[in-house]
């Protein structure tokens, strides 16, 4: 069952990791909008009521879209296997289901207002971190099914575009914002 949790593409992969994944971002984009939790990537998340619904959306899917694209780009010059475009696609939108985690625990009313500082917050902090953990070891994992990468070019191709995922998610969700 572990295995499972950390590594479900074995089972789920290419249109129906996609499909799942999909409900799971829009359930993810409700919910974000319902207790106004903002993601930003993966690598900073906020709590404040004041944007729509199209907002909590783009965030999640500006996020998704980078990595993934970032990732099939990178196994395209890396991999001698045949890569999937869906396959990247799909394993980065399920890797993303974690993070729903923390917007839930905001609906508790003690979580959905909080005092900087306060239990409330390093709870929710934490809860997040070991969220994105877990986010991050599905969004390797993916990876490294869907690009037959191993060894050093997996890791070192991973880090790089996670990283690079995050800079121009960063950038891309504050260039949305303002046009919004």
């Amino acid at each position: 069952m572990i295995n499972y949790l950390i590594n479900p593409f074995y089972r789920i992969a290419g249109l129906k990791s996609f499909l799942l994944g999909f409900l799971g971002l829009l359930i993810l984009s409700f919910v974000s909008f319902k207790t106004g939790t903002h993601f930003y990537g993966l690598s900073n998340i906020d709590f404040v009521k004041d944007s729509d619904f199209i907002t909590y959306s783009l965030e999640h899917l500006t996020s998704w879209i980078m990595f993934a694209a970032l990732a099939y780009l990178l196994s395209l010059f890396l991999s001698s296997s045949k890569v999937r475009l869906i396959d990247f696609f799909g394993t980065a939108l399920l890797a993303r289901i974690p993070l729903i985690i923390s917007p839930i625990f905001r609906f508790i009313p003690s979580f959905q207002s909080f005092v900087f500082q306060s239990f409330e917050m390093y709870f929710i902090v934490g809860v997040y971190i070991l969220s994105a953990i877990w986010t991050v070891s599905l969004l390797f994992n993916g990876y490294k099914i869907s690009s037959n990468l191993k060894n050093n070019r997996l890791i070192v191709s991973f880090i790089i575009g996670l990283v690079i995922s995050e800079i121009l998610t960063r950038i891309s969700i504050h260039l949305i914002t303002l046009n919004i």
